[in-house]
């Protein structure tokens, strides 16, 4: 379920190093196995965020813990 009124920036990591091995690609880019934010917070890459028809994220399906890194890419909070 695709949520209207909760913006996906809300649950989106910027500014993030990539860390670790490349685990895979999505639309050309590499994905990393980890990334730290500005923080210092680690994340670990769980998979790819989904979409509805209308090309929405869907911010409502992450689970605790798990942001949004461009391109759709979801990390976990390790």
């Amino acid at each position: 379920m695709v949520s209207r009124n909760v913006p996906h920036e809300y649950f989106s990591l910027t500014a993030v190093v990539e860390e670790g091995p490349i685990v895979g690609y999505l639309r050309g880019k590499a994905i990393s196995a980890a990334v730290v934010d500005k923080h210092g917070g680690r994340y670990r890459f769980v998979g790819v965020a989904t979409r509805d028809r209308r090309g929405r994220l869907d911010v409502l399906s992450l689970r605790h813990g798990e942001w949004i890194v461009a391109p759709d890419l979801v990390y976990e909070a390790v």
